[in-house]
């Protein structure tokens, strides 16, 4: 089962590996598809200027809307570069998170411990990715911006579950090994706090596309 042999109210890393920590892959690429399919109902011919977005649900163009359009872009230069450089952050984060994923991966299978579903995480990254750059396929994809953000937080979540399993195991375990626990509880970590730093980023660049501050 599930369940320790050592701490029966504790989940295997096997478990979480297998089940868990996929599932949210599963569910993330399960509701783009969705969200992919919504989008286009609603949004046949969404454009992925968000600005074109707001003139088409209004139906008009007031002279308030022009005057702030045009207010913002003369912020646009210092806006934009802002906006840049937590993008390229972003990338940067998800970059070296996909190195983390692949350096637990590759230790655990020359450990021979198995690597479960976890390669399903990769394929999720760069997924994740290719929505961001694309912008949601230029609006295409109903809430793009809060799926990335749930599947964000949904990692860090499972993993912290799956450190406190370990944990729990003890720190010693394993020791000697080519992967020992503590080992990997410390390449967890990092991975979470990758996470963290991603729904904060997500977050902010979220928020500020969409209040048209960013194209």
């Amino acid at each position: 089962g599930p369940a320790s042999h050592l701490y029966a109210n504790i989940v295997t890393s096997c478990f979480l590996d297998t089940i868990l920590v996929p599932l949210c892959t599963w569910l993330y690429l399960a509701a783009l598809v969705a969200f992919t399919i919504t989008g286009a109902r609603l949004f046949p011919h969404r454009s992925s200027s968000f600005a074109l977005q707001r003139r088409s649900r209004d139906g008009k163009v007031t002279q308030e809307v022009e005057t702030n359009e045009l207010a913002a872009d003369h912020a646009t230069p210092r806006h934009t570069k802002f906006h840049k450089a937590l993008s390229i952050l972003y990338y940067l984060l998800l970059l070296a998170q996909f190195l983390m994923c692949i350096l637990e991966i590759v230790r655990l299978a020359i450990t021979h411990l198995g690597v479960g579903l976890l390669p399903f995480t990769l394929v999720v990254l760069i997924t994740a990715a290719a929505v961001r750059f694309t912008r949601g396929l230029k609006g295409r994809i109903y809430a793009w911006r809060w799926l990335n953000l749930a599947l964000w937080a949904a990692l860090a979540i499972v993993n912290g579950v799956k450190i406190a399993g370990e944990t729990k195991e003890g720190t010693g375990a394993r020791k000697g090994s080519k992967y020992p626990v503590v080992d990997q509880i410390t390449d967890v970590a990092v991975m979470i706090g990758v996470y963290v730093v991603l729904v904060i980023l997500e977050i902010v660049l979220s928020v500020w596309e969409l209040k048209g501050m960013a194209i």
